[in-house]
């Protein structure tokens, strides 16, 4: 009798030994570019280390990337995020099981511009990729999109696919934006065309960043009483944002229909 007792207690000790105390979180995406100086704090939590191709990003995890540099993650969902310089980034939650068709993302963008790619289509009742700002709220469905934020606003320019985009602020309905819009947030909080001299810039910014920059665009005045409303960045967008808890708490999720595939050849 004493002998099984002790077989048994092997037994246990044998399993707590193999279960590690302070399991290592799941890496749901890795850098699939490095360019320049970019570092990478671990759970949100200094020191930054820098990081490399390849390098595996964890929830909590924050990217930063400096004066010259770029960064592109490619996500467990194939998805793709791609950081301009001057710009940091939250993966804030991450959950991706594709046996089950089960996706929870959440990232969130502190200051600068990035260029996101959602190629997968989860779900069709609502958006299961969120992209938060500090005053924006960005509900994503295999969606290709550019997202700027500067210390008091926030564009979503969509290249094609479908957006839901609502301000930080209980109550607020968001607007859909379809392929070949953008809208800016707090104000005018209006839909907007997005040009192919709009897209040019921003694809001139993924390289050079914010810093110095002083270009302007919007609708043109359309005479009396028409709309007016030019996007100015500013000269040093370098203010520092507040970081938030991370993960977020999210509130209820607005249904969003299937994407509506632009007319004609996609925008590269």
């Amino acid at each position: 009798m004493r002998q099984k007792i002790r077989f048994f207690v092997i037994i246990l000790i044998l399993a707590a030994l193999a279960v590690p105390l302070n399991a290592p979180a799941a890496v749901v995406g890795r850098f699939s570019l490095v360019k320049g100086e970019v570092d990478l704090l671990k759970g949100g939590k200094i020191p930054a280390i820098p990081a490399k191709f390849q390098d595996g990003v964890e929830p909590g995890d924050i990217i930063r990337t400096k004066s010259k540099a770029k960064a592109q993650l490619t996500m467990v969902d194939d998805s793709v995020i791609t950081m301009a310089p001057e710009s940091r980034l939250a993966i804030a939650d991450y959950v991706y099981n594709p046996d089950r068709g089960d996706r929870r993302a959440v990232v969130r963008l502190f200051r600068g511009l990035v260029h996101t790619v959602v190629n997968r289509i989860i779900k069709t009742e609502e958006p299961d990729f969120i992209m938060e700002t500090h005053t924006a709220t960005i509900g994503v469905r295999g969606t290709n999109w550019h997202t700027l934020v500067t210390p008091s606003t926030t564009l979503a320019a969509l290249r094609y696919g479908i957006l839901s985009v609502g301000p930080n602020v209980p109550g607020q309905t968001p607007i859909l934006l379809h392929s070949m819009q953008f809208i800016q947030l707090p104000k005018p909080f209006v839909v907007q065309v997005l040009t192919p001299d709009i897209l040019k810039m921003l694809d001139q910014l993924m390289e050079t960043g914010l810093k110095g920059s002083a270009f302007e665009f919007g609708l043109p005045a359309t005479g009396a009483g028409g709309l007016q409303t030019p996007f100015t960045l500013p000269v040093s967008p370098d203010q520092k944002l507040k970081m938030e808890t991370i993960p977020p708490t999210l509130g209820p999720q607005q249904q969003v229909p299937a994407p509506v595939q632009p007319s004609g050849p996609r925008p590269t």
